[in-house]
């Protein structure tokens, strides 16, 4: 009886055994860390951020006089209104500092005052000198009637005091005509010393004028109706804001941007710039709404390279044009944009995270029934998130997406 007993365990032993065996072994994979290999439509893409822009943007400028009037200096914006308000024409921006434009102002009034003076001062020396030339005049031709008089009185003197008188007489006429010519040079002169004062001093009235109406466009408004977006300040690395400073040869304070039609900015590498064409689409991300996907189309792409800051390589700038706006949407979001190169149908592939490598051999974790294998692949193109098998893997397999620790140290299996 007692042996009886001993083989009802023994065998009640084996059959629970066999039954975890079977539980354990065929415990279903969590499907969260495998993944089907099946075959569909690989997307080549080259994956790019880039930046909302409006289309087309008309910018808030500083006073346009500012190289006219010779000023170089930087400005200071005093004030700005607050950045993201819908403002309409005409609505005040910002205000600028105008500590430049009134030194200018006060150097150019010295100037003013000294044309005044110069003016002046030319008319009176005009005045003395033309008169003294006159008096001369007068008196030369009082001497002339005197000549003529002591001539006609000689008729009766010897013919050497007869001469002697003539000849004072036409001295006298030539001195005249001497002198009247010179009067009229003088007077040629004094036009033009005149003339020259004058334009002077009318320079100087008309650069103060325009200096003046300079200082009272220090006002900035709205050239238009439109939502106030601050640019950004290149010396910086911010916004342009109360406290930046503009110059001239970059007067930019904000921009207004026309939001029914936008463009994200990118900068693609010089690897990767070959592939990019016009008319490419494009499917976009927003980095604020992960929800929201947009879709788009590259729109240009630059011939010339330059260098982003920070960086040493060169990329080329590429604007992708959106097919609809949505209200969402502002100049300045940061965007992840897919630009589709190629679309290969019927291939099979696998996320990039379920291949793994070992010199030089690229090989998965390939499910075999209850157990795992160390499968050598050989890929094709791949983008940022899949690759093509071309060997090594069929359509309905199971990979790991990550190396189970079981078969880690497990021989690669090589591709027949």
């Amino acid at each position: 009886m007692l042996k009886k007993k001993w083989w009802l365990v023994a065998a009640l032993c084996i059959i629970g055994t066999g039954v975890l065996y079977y539980v354990f072994a065929n415990k279903p994979v969590d499907s969260s860390t495998t993944v089907l290999v099946k075959k569909g439509n690989f997307r080549d893409i080259v994956v790019s951020p880039g930046e909302l822009m409006a289309e087309n943007t008309e910018y808030i400028n500083a006073p346009t006089g500012l190289q006219s009037n010779q000023i170089y200096e930087e400005i200071k914006i005093q004030d700005m209104a607050p950045e993201g308000i819908s403002v309409k024409q005409g609505d005040y921006i910002a205000s600028l500092d105008p500590a430049v434009v009134n030194k200018k102002i006060g150097d150019v009034q010295m100037e003013l005052d000294r044309a005044n003076s110069t003016l002046s001062q030319t008319a009176l020396d005009t005045a003395l000198q033309m008169r003294e030339v006159r008096d001369n005049i007068t008196n030369l031709r009082f001497q002339m009637e005197q000549k003529s008089l002591a001539l006609q009185l000689s008729k009766y003197e010897p013919p050497a005091t007869v001469r002697q008188a003539e000849l004072d007489v036409e001295k006298a006429n030539r001195d005249l005509a001497q002198l009247l010519e010179n009067y009229k040079i003088k007077q040629q002169q004094a036009a033009t010393k005149m003339e020259q004062a004058y334009r002077e001093l009318q320079r100087r009235q008309q650069q103060m004028q325009s200096l003046e109406e300079l200082r009272s466009q220090f006002r900035i408004t709205a050239p238009k109706n439109g939502l106030l977006v601050y640019i950004t300040d290149y010396n910086s690395g911010g916004k342009k804001k109360a406290g930046s400073t503009i110059r001239t040869w970059d007067p930019r304070l904000a921009m207004l941007p026309d939001l029914s039609s936008m463009l994200s900015k990118t900068y693609i590498n010089e690897v990767d710039i070959s592939k990019i064409k016009k008319g490419q689409k494009v499917d976009m991300g927003l980095d604020a709404f992960p929800e929201v996907k947009l879709k788009g189309a590259v729109s240009s792409v630059a011939n010339i390279g330059e260098n982003r800051p920070g960086s040493n390589a060169k990329v080329f700038e590429v604007l992708i044009k959106l097919e609809k706006v949505d209200s969402i949407l502002k100049p300045g979001m940061t965007t992840s944009n897919n630009i589709l190169i190629n679309q290969v149908g019927d291939q099979l592939i696998i996320p990039l995270e379920s291949v793994f490598s070992e010199k030089n051999t690229s090989y998965v974790y390939l499910r075999k029934g209850t157990g795992v294998s160390k499968q050598e692949v050989k890929l094709g193109k791949s983008n940022d998130e899949e690759v093509i098998v071309t060997k090594g893997l069929q359509e309905g397999d199971v990979v790991y997406l990550a190396e189970p620790a079981s078969a880690k140290d497990d021989k690669i299996i090589p591709v027949k």
